[in-house]
């Protein structure tokens, strides 16, 4: 009982360590059950897609070829679709499956010296299928049922480690899609941690820094180039690294930089960001949005096409509109008529839900929040 106490906390370590799997696996392979090899076997029913997120004595190239297509002649998985979910009993017998399945037997078992197969279901559901399997070569005893029963007792703390381990996943998933969408964004962001000190910064807010100095980041906290501006600007922070998210009227606040080398300033909106927010890893965190007029951003339309739907042209048009150009200015750039680009501008505003050309920044602000 202690030692199986001492493995219900290595599951659970595993649940926000996916590398901590495998020793799972090795430990209930070695430690509680005496089977020579093992996996965690994974199949997502959303995207049909299998792997092995944990295994012990298994070569890699199984491990790999699993993941890239053997996986559909795992007859023994095929098998643990059938078993109720939470029970394990030993569901394979090499002798048996070399006359029902001669190819799964040729492939895998004897290859491997796996002669018996003890399984258990995790999930089993139109989400996941999530199962354990655990191998004994031919010359080992069968799984007894008192074996199957230890690792029955253990259903229920892999249940609640797998779920932990699917949303852990989902959370780096969403943040990496994150990352890459404000990569492509068109203004600048920094995100600064409780502390003041900068957590994230997407190549825009580099790119501006770089062209205009009037804000720069001196050991990793941003900082305006004349002092009477950096005093107001520290002020803002810390003010809004102390506010309520939740209240709108303190929801945002602005200031211009100025450089000597820049005839316009560069304009920051400073705003608290909650710690649900999927911008923020905590609470305590502010955002910092920055834009000079004078800087054309040459993002790709690519990047509002994916953003908001927009054709090419349309996309060029909000580029060209977050540029400071007017209407007139992107006709005769664009080489269309004044009533084309009017009609392209019904179409950007319904698409980013707004009404005027004043509100496309804004929105473009403000869908960094929600993406």
């Amino acid at each position: 009982m202690e030692a199986l106490l001492d493995f219900v906390g290595e599951i659970y370590e595993a649940a926000y360590k996916p590398d901590h799997w495998d020793h799972v696996v090795e430990r209930l392979c070695c430690d509680l059950l005496k089977a020579k090899s093992g996996a965690l076997l994974f199949e997502d029913r959303q995207t049909n897609t299998r792997s092995m997120i944990g295994a012990y004595g298994l070569p890699a190239a199984v491990r790999a070829s699993y993941r890239f297509g053997i996986a559909k002649y795992d007859h023994t998985f095929q098998l643990q679709r059938e078993m109720p979910v939470g029970e394990a009993s030993q569901i394979t017998d090499a002798e048996q499956v070399r006359k029902n399945h001669p190819f799964y037997y040729r492939m895998i078992l004897k290859p491997n010296d796996i002669g018996f197969i003890s399984a258990i279901n995790i999930y089993n559901d139109d989400e996941w299928h999530v199962g354990i399997g655990l191998h004994r070569s031919f010359s080992a005893p069968p799984f007894s049922k008192q074996e199957c029963k230890t690792l029955q007792l253990l259903y229920p703390h892999f249940s609640r480690a797998l779920r932990i381990h699917r949303e852990f996943h989902r959370l780096r998933t969403r943040q990496q899609s994150l990352h890459e969408a404000l990569s492509r964004f068109m203004v600048g962001l920094i995100i600064l941690g409780p502390d003041g000190r900068v957590t994230y910064k997407n190549p825009v807010a580099e790119q501006l820094m770089t062209q205009h100095a009037g804000l720069t980041l001196h050991q990793d906290r941003p900082k305006a180039h004349y002092a009477d501006e950096d005093q107001r600007l520290q002020r803002l922070i810390k003010k809004q690294l102390h506010s309520d998210p939740g209240n709108v009227d303190n929801r945002t606040e602005a200031l211009g930089v100025h450089h000597p080398d820049r005839e316009m300033n560069m304009n920051i909106i400073v705003t608290p960001l909650a710690g649900a927010d999927r911008l923020s890893e905590q609470p305590g965190s502010v955002g910092l949005y920055l834009s000079d007029p004078d800087s054309a951003l040459n993002l790709p339309a690519t990047a509002l096409q994916s953003l908001y739907n927009m054709t090419p042209k349309e996309a060029n048009v909000a580029i060209a509109l977050s540029n400071g150009l007017s209407p007139s200015q992107i006709s005769e750039q664009h080489g269309v008529s004044i009533d084309t680009v009017r009609s392209q501008l019904k179409s950007i505003y319904s698409k980013m839900g707004v009404n005027k050309q004043q509100d496309v920044i804004r929105v473009l602000l403000s869908s960094a929040q929600v993406q």
